[in-house]
């Protein structure tokens, strides 16, 4: 049983002798309040009264049922980090490599854990198999071997960001600025493709010839041929996108902005080389949620999603990772943490979830279907700042899991 579905009984279920724990516990405290001897010179303080019958309502609270949400804010409140968490990184659960960022570049960490520092890179990704990874700094865009060797590198006319390289490995999609650029896998035919985009990621739809989807700076989300430049399809504009990313199979598009997860089926039409974006279909969400990341399994069965709670006067605000049926057909909560969390990653083989949480400094290998046990691995922040002290470390970005 994970630990978001103990939370779930705990509130809903009656303390057994809630009533009698509550009478006993105030008579314990009366009672020893009663053979106190405070001193005769000055009568006991107003305020230790005051803190004996606080004392006395807090235990009657705790110890009651509807006390249950009270000891899940305490236990949220109180607890950073998952106990017990594995002091070093020795392996990545379920195989494959990782891609992180840190202040000192990116870095490749292999399936036993052993990690290279690739070069001074601000952000990176992997090629479609792993072979490569390209890679960001400043204005300059380089392709990099497992191992750092350079194989090629270009320079922008603006700053680099988010740059994605395309299922067949033959184009990488990035942008300079605000322009969308596409460049060849081997460095050659850099070229733009559209100007006044959205600070979001491109994503390549998969299989097939070379599409994009981007979002503009009104919002909308366009479909574009990144070989011919054509227009294929666009949604309407309805709210600024935070991400784009399609199913594996590319039958939907998935759109997520800050309080909505959108998908649009996917028609084709061989006739007029078009592809037609069905009406949004709104996905279920807790109430409240802000959404600050969202992306299909790799098998594509399911979304998972990272929200962000506001607090209340029963808990404080906290993040959550969800799992969310393409079809609607409901929400399954996998982990909640107070405070922030930062990303997550799909393994290859959409059997767990990487979860990065700075707050506790530990990586969460979290099972997809709630049932294995969390694995947690802490002092992830020493892992990539070798030879700075501890307290001077920054906890790294993840950046991709690759490749089984």
């Amino acid at each position: 049983m994970n630990e978001q579905r103990l939370r779930d009984l705990l509130r809903e279920t009656p303390v057994p002798g809630a009533e009698d724990a509550e009478r006993h516990g105030r008579a314990m405290l009366e009672s020893a309040f009663a053979d106190r001897q405070p001193d005769r010179r000055r009568p006991a303080p107003r305020r230790l009264a005051l803190a004996l019958a606080g004392a006395t309502l807090l235990l009657a609270v705790i110890l009651s049922p509807a006390g249950a949400a009270v000891r899940d804010w305490i236990d949220d409140a109180l607890t950073v980090g998952v106990r017990d968490a594995e002091p070093a990184l020795t392996e990545i659960p379920g195989g494959g490599r990782l891609l992180v960022t840190s202040p000192q570049g990116a870095w490749a960490v292999q399936a036993d854990g052993s990690r290279r520092l690739l070069g001074a890179y601000e952000e990176a990704t992997w090629s479609p198999r792993g072979l490569f990874a390209v890679a960001a700094s400043g204005r300059t865009l380089s392709a990099i071997e497992p191992d750092g060797t350079v194989r090629w590198s270009i320079s922008a006319t603006a700053s680099v960001a988010d740059p994605r390289w395309s299922p067949s490995g033959f184009r990488i999609a990035y942008r300079a600025g605000r322009t969308l650029r596409v460049v060849g896998g081997d460095g050659s035919g850099d070229r733009p493709l559209a100007r006044g985009i959205a600070a979001v990621a491109a994503a390549w739809v998969p299989g097939g010839p070379h599409v994009l989807a981007y979002a503009d700076a009104d919002g909308e989300v366009v479909v574009r041929n990144a070989d011919t430049g054509e227009i294929l399809g666009s949604t309407e504009a309805s709210a600024a996108a935070r991400a784009v990313t399609w199913a594996p199979d590319g039958s939907s598009l998935l759109v997520a902005t800050r309080d909505a997860l959108l998908v649009h089926d996917v028609g084709t039409s061989k006739l007029v080389g078009r592809l037609a974006l069905g009406a949004p279909r709104r996905l279920p969400l807790p109430p409240a949620s802000t959404v600050a990341g969202a992306s299909f399994s790799p098998g594509g069965e399911t979304i998972a999603a990272l929200l962000s709670r506001p607090g209340d006067g029963a808990r404080p605000a906290r993040s959550e990772l969800v799992l969310i049926d393409p079809a609607g057909g409901g929400t399954r909560g996998l982990f909640r943490a107070p405070g922030p969390l930062a990303g997550f990653a799909w393994s290859p083989n959409s059997e767990r979830l990487l979860l990065p949480w700075p707050a506790a400094d530990q990586w969460l290998f979290i099972p997809a279907d709630g049932r294995g046990r969390v694995r947690a691995i802490g002092g992830i922040s020493a892992e990539f700042s070798p030879g700075m002290e501890p307290d001077m470390a920054v906890f790294p970005r993840l950046e991709g899991w690759c490749c089984p």
